[in-house]
C-alpha cells in the first residue's frame, strides 16, 4: 500500500488520529474521564458538540494539505455545495446538543444520526460519492463509508506512520536509506551516562553553595519521584483500557478520511455499478403491470376502507390518550413498512427491469399511481397523527419523531412523481431534505 499524497501529512495525521481515538473513547464513548466532574458528567452532549467541531476541523485541514480544496471537487465535477451543507448539519446537531443534552426518548436516534452525518460528510468532502454528489446510489455510498474504505485501508495508518519514503537518484534508481551505525548510538549512550554523572556532581557542589538553589533541586527529584512510583503508574492503569478501546477508533477514523484522500476516487462508481448490474435487466414490462397493478388493486381496497372507517369516525379519533398513542405508533409503522415497499419495487425495477419504470408510458402511470397512493397514505398518517392525535392529546417527543418521518415520506413521495415526469435530482434533494430538516429539529426544545 502506497501513500500518493504528501507521505509527512498523512503522517501527522495518523498520529493525530491516535489521540482524537483516545478522546473519543475515553470522553465520549465510556465518559470515564469525565465522571469525577458533575458538570462535564451530566452534559454528554456538550462534550460531543465540542469532539464534532474539533474533528471536522481535523478533517477539513487534513484535506487541505493533502490538496483535495473545494475547487478541485468542482473541478472532477463533485458537488462541491454537499460538504458544506453535511458540514452545517453537523454543527446544527451538535449545537442542539450541546444546548438542549438529548431529547427525551431521541438519545438513540441522535448519537445514530450524528456519527451518520459525520461519515456522510467525510464521503462528500473527499469527492467519494459514487456519483459524486448525492443521489439513488445512496446505499452503496453508506456501504463504502462503513465498510468499504476503512477495510481496504487497513494498514494505510502503520504504512503512514512507519514506513520510510524511498529516496531516488538521478537516474530514477532507489538509494537505500542511511542507517546509523551500532558505534554511533553506543557513543550517544556513553556521552549521556558520562553527562548525567557530571551534572549530579555539579548539582551537589551548588546545592551546598546555595541553599535555594538546593531546595528547587530536592522539590524536583521528590516530584521525579512520586511520578514515576505513584501518578505515572495510576495513571497507566487508569488509561490503559481506553487506550486499547481508542486503537481501532482511531484505525476506523483514519482509513476513512485518510483512504478517501489517499484513492481520491469511489472505490464504487456510479457507471462501474451499472456496467456490472447490466446482465440484470431482464424483466419485460408486462412483469411491471402484474406486480404493481395487483399492489394498486391492494391498495385501492385498503383506502377505501380507510374512508368508510373516517367517515363512521372509527379511524381517526381516540377515546383516551393512550389508545391514540397506540393507534398513531400502529399507523406509523404500518406507513413505514409500505413506503418501504414501494421504493423496494422501484428499486428493484430499477436493477431488473429492462428500461426504468418512467420510461415507458404505461408502467409510467402505473408507478405513479403506485405512489400516489403512498401519499395518500402518508397523508392520512399526518391527519391522524398531527391533525389529530397532537391537536388533542398534546406534543410528546416521540410524535414529533414520526411527525418529521410523515413529512420527508411525503416530500419524497412528491419529488418522486415530479421526477416521473421531469428529470429533477429527486434523490438527491430528499436526502439533504431529511439531513436539513433533522439537524433544524434537534434545535428546538421540546
Amino acid at each position: 500500500m502506497e501513500i500518493k499524497g504528501n507521505r509527512v501529512v498523512f503522517r501527522w495525521a495518523a498520529i493525530i488520529s491516535y489521540v482524537v481515538g483516545f478522546i473519543y473513547v475515553k470522553y465520549m464513548a465510556w465518559g470515564g474521564g469525565m465522571l469525577d466532574n458533575k458538570f462535564w458528567s451530566d452534559h454528554y452532549g456538550l462534550r460531543m458538540c465540542i469532539f464534532g467541531v474539533l474533528f471536522m476541523l481535523c478533517v477539513e485541514l487534513f484535506a487541505y494539505k493533502a490538496g483535495v480544496t473545494y475547487q478541485s471537487l468542482a473541478d472532477k465535477k463533485s458537488s462541491r455545495v454537499e460538504p458544506l451543507i453535511f458540514l452545517g448539519c453537523v454543527l446544527l446537531q451538535s449545537i442542539g446538543l450541546a444546548v438542549w443534552n438529548f431529547h427525551e426518548d431521541w438519545e438513540l436516534a441522535q448519537i445514530f444520526f450524528w456519527h451518520f452525518t459525520i461519515i456522510y460528510y467525510i464521503l462528500a468532502r473527499t469527492g467519494l460519492l459514487a456519483a459524486g454528489r448525492s443521489g439513488i446510489l445512496f446505499l452503496l455510498d453508506c456501504f463504502q463509508g462503513f465498510c468499504v474504505i476503512p477495510v481496504m485501508n487497513i494498514f494505510l495508518r502503520v504504512v503512514a506512520v512507519f514506513k520510510r519514503e524511498a529516496k531516488h537518484d538521478e537516474n530514477g534508481n532507489v538509494v537505500p536509506g542511511k542507517k546509523i551505525p551500532a558505534k554511533t548510538v553506543a557513543t550517544i549512550l556513553i556521552s549521556l551516562f558520562i553527562a548525567l554523572i557530571v551534572c549530579m556532581y555539579a548539582f551537589a557542589q551548588l546545592s551546598e553553595a546555595s541553599e535555594t538553589f538546593g531546595k528547587v533541586g530536592d522539590t524536583f527529584f521528590i516530584n521525579l519521584d512520586k511520578f514515576f512510583k505513584q501518578e505515572f503508574w495510576d495513571y497507566t492503569v487508569e488509561n490503559i483500557v481506553y487506550i486499547i478501546g481508542s486503537i481501532p477508533v482511531g484505525w476506523f477514523l483514519f482509513s476513512l478520511v485518510g483512504g478517501a484522500l489517499n484513492n481520491n476516487k469511489p472505490y464504487i462508481t456510479r457507471d462501474g455499478f451499472e456496467e456490472e448490474t447490466q446482465g440484470c435487466h431482464q424483466l419485460p414490462a408486462y412483469s411491471a403491470y402484474i406486480i404493481i397493478g395487483s399492489v394498486c388493486l391492494l391498495y385501492t381496497l385498503f383506502l377505501g376502507t380507510a374512508i368508510y372507517d373516517f367517515a363512521n369516525h372509527k379511524g381517526l379519533f381516540a377515546a383516551t390518550a393512550h389508545e391514540a398513542s397506540v393507534r398513531a405508533v400502529g399507523s406509523f409503522w404500518s406507513l413505514i413498512r409500505v413506503v418501504l415497499l414501494n421504493f423496494a419495487i422501484l428499486a428493484a425495477s430499477c436493477l431488473f427491469s429492462r428500461k426504468a419504470l418512467w420510461e415507458e408510458k404505461i408502467t409510467r402511470i402505473l408507478v405513479t399511481v403506485l405512489f400516489v397512493f403512498a401519499l395518500g397514505f402518508a397523508i392520512l398518517a399526518a391527519c391522524n397523527l398531527c391533525g389529530v392525535y397532537i391537536a388533542i392529546f398534546g406534543i410528546t417527543p416521540r410524535r414529533i419523531m414520526s411527525s418529521w418521518v410523515v413529512m420527508n415520506v411525503i416530500a419524497w413521495c412528491i419529488l418522486l412523481i415530479v421526477r416521473f415526469y421531469k428529470k429533477i435530482p429527486a434523490a438527491q434533494i430528499g436526502i439533504i431534505l431529511a439531513a436539513v430538516s433533522f439537524s433544524a429539529v434537534v434545535c428546538f426544545k421540546f
